[in-house]
């Protein structure tokens, strides 16, 4: 407790009643200007005096309107001081001239001073040029603010990025101090430090512009695209999310296109100046601090490749449809559909005449209700992405439907008659067939012949002297046939007559079983 309120205290015992309620605080700042109210008294006939501390240290008499002191006037009953200083900090009281007895101090006045300079410091952050600082993401920060006032000030800490502000700290001292760790991206922005003089109200504010550098995302994109300008293709690279931006460079073969520092760089470039399968190469460069990154990526163009049918038949009042399918295209083709015939190269729309159903790879263009005067003829199927403009013709013939059903059923009877000759051709070419199938034959039983290739000739002669004759039973010149054709095989049929001798049979079997046996071996 200081000499001022060890007084007051005092007095408050000596007199009596709450001390805290017999007590008027006043503020005035250095240099400026207080007026202390006589709160116990109203307007006297005989006068106020004033007094600092106690009633024998009188600064205004009642005999006198003004002290020999120039800060120190009447205004009323109430006292104005001029000039503040520190030394006026105290315990004033005011009393009637016509009071004999000692009156307590009533007033406390208060001087604030400061604050007068502010220090707002960031650690171990880098300074640029322009007195921004920076630091690489993910490292610790300390920031510090100091400042002198009387009494202590309210100190803050805030971090204010666009619109939008956040109190990191705040406290009634001269020294503030807070400590970031990790700092993120999203902590980059304006930090402030605010000291205000909690009597006078007087502020100080320092700002500070911090950058939280980061290198760009591990991913670097190209790309090539077509904007619809005839022969004119445009080269993207993209390096997003590092701060600052990376320095980006299109090459050719080793050539410069174009470079920049930026997030992204654009180039454009004719396509008829570079061959199919051209590849074009985009590099990235980041470097902060001690830090640096380097990242490339690549595109290749190349031409499109249209396929259809060269020749399409629509039937007179039908419908048809034609395809065109893109391979090979770098960047993105686009289809078009054009009418060659009395306009060459007009236009196809999507209508009630014409339907198209399209992307990049594949279109589908479908001609309704077929006319053989509006619509057959050259249709074009043009692609285009930039790189390139590749083209191919569709012929449309319309025809005049016919009887479908009776050209079905002539060509299947036909059919049927082709089979028919075919099938009796073959049975009666084949002798086992034949045989089996003739119905005038005798029911006898059929012996099996071997003869050998030196008598086929032999026997061929033979059977040609007896084709068709009948069988009878008068002793013949020469071997009947069964049926009156001996073809060149080793094995024959014949049919012997009813009255052969069963000895015959069996001599003409053991003969021949000799003849194969002799063979085997």
């Amino acid at each position: 407790m200081g000499p001022l309120e060890e007084l007051l205290l005092i007095l408050c015992v000596v007199y009596g009643g709450s001390c805290e309620a017999s007590v008027i605080t006043t503020y005035g700042e250095e240099g400026g200007q207080a007026v202390l109210p006589c709160s116990i008294l109203a307007e006297s006939e005989n006068g106020v005096a004033w007094f600092m501390d106690n009633s024998k240290q009188e600064i205004l008499s009642c005999n006198k309107n003004a002290s020999s002191n120039t800060k120190y006037s009447l205004n009323g009953s109430s006292l104005v001081i001029s000039d503040l200083h520190l030394k006026d900090e105290g315990l004033y009281g005011c009393k009637d001239c016509s009071e004999t007895a000692d009156a307590p101090a009533q007033i406390q006045l208060k001087i604030a001073r400061g604050p007068d300079n502010i220090t707002f410091l960031m650690s171990p952050t880098k300074i640029l040029p322009n007195g921004t600082h920076y630091i690489s993401s993910g490292l610790n920060v300390n920031f510090t603010c100091l400042s002198y006032s009387i009494p202590d000030p309210t100190n803050s800490i805030v971090l204010k990025v666009g619109n939008e502000s956040e109190l990191f700290e705040k406290a009634t001292t001269s020294f503030i101090t807070f400590y970031l760790t990790h700092i993120a991206p999203n902590f980059q922005g304006n930090y402030t430090c605010m000291v205000v003089n909690p009597i006078s109200k007087k502020t100080l504010v320092s700002t500070i512009e911090l950058l939280v550098y980061r290198p760009p995302s591990p991913n670097m994109q190209c790309s090539v695209n077509y904007e619809g300008v005839p022969s004119i293709f445009l080269l993207t690279c993209s390096w997003r999310e590092g701060y600052p931006s990376p320095l980006l460079q299109w090459e050719d073969n080793g050539n410069i296109l174009s470079n920049r520092t930026a997030d992204t760089l654009e180039v454009k470039l004719n396509g008829s100046q570079y061959d199919n399968g051209q590849k074009f190469t985009c590099k990235g460069k980041y470097s902060i601090i001690n830090e640096i990154k380097e990242e490339t990526c690549e595109v290749q163009i190349g031409y499109p490749l249209p396929q259809s049918q060269a020749l399409r038949t629509c039937l007179k009042g039908q419908n048809v449809t034609f395809s065109c399918l893109v391979s090979e295209a770098n960047p993105p083709t686009v289809i078009t559909w054009l009418r060659n015939l009395s306009n060459p190269n007009v236009e196809i729309h999507s209508g009630t005449k014409y339907q198209i159903v399209q992307n990049s790879t594949i279109s589908y263009l479908t001609i309704v209700n077929c006319s053989k005067e509006e619509d057959e003829g050259y249709y074009t199927c043009m692609t285009e992405n930039g790189a390139a403009t590749k083209e191919v013709q569709i012929w449309l013939d319309v025809t005049t439907p016919h009887n479908i059903v009776g050209l079905v059923s002539a060509i299947l009877i036909l059919v049927l008659l082709v089979v028919a000759l075919i099938t009796g051709t073959i049975l009666y070419c084949d002798p086992q067939l034949y045989i089996k199938a003739n119905p005038f034959r005798k029911g006898a039983s059929e012996v099996l012949v071997l003869v050998e290739s030196e008598d086929e000739e032999e026997l061929q002669q033979i059977g040609d002297s007896v084709v068709n004759t009948p069988y009878t039973d008068a002793e013949p010149s020469a071997p009947a046939t069964a049926n009156g054709n001996i073809c060149k095989h080793q094995v024959l049929f014949h049919n012997p007559p009813e009255n052969i001798s069963p000895d015959l049979l069996s001599e003409d079997s053991e003969e021949t079983e000799g003849e194969n046996f002799e063979e085997d071996f």
